[in-house]
């Protein structure tokens, strides 16, 4: 089996996460399982097929992250791996602030 090439170095972290497909306006609730500098990973059985262009907003510990992306790549029944194509500047604070708490560094 081929090792999946990553960017970033991701990190667990259970969280919720709204998924609005940009074509359709289409709403997932779903669940983030793992997040990094460039993307996360969305646990859902319905996925979005590769290369769908997606809004999506994380909640963790009473903050939400919002970004645009695009879906890099889709498991049946198990979920999409989305890569962040537009993060705005306030937003990458608080990526960086959960990214520093899930690798146990101090900021």
């Amino acid at each position: 089996m081929a090792a999946e090439q990553r960017r970033a170095t991701r990190h667990p972290l259970t969280a919720g996460a709204e998924i609005i497909e940009l074509q359709t306006d289409t709403h997932i609730k779903a669940r983030a399982s793992d997040l990094s500098q460039d993307g996360c990973y969305i646990d859902t059985m319905n996925p979005l097929p590769q290369g769908t262009d997606v809004k999506l907003q994380i909640t963790h510990e009473e903050e939400t992250f919002t970004a645009v992306g695009t879906v890099a790549h889709s498991e049946s029944n198990m979920g999409m791996g989305i890569r962040f194509t537009l993060v705005e500047p306030g937003q990458h604070k608080v990526l960086q602030k959960w990214l520093d708490s899930l690798s146990g560094s101090v900021s």
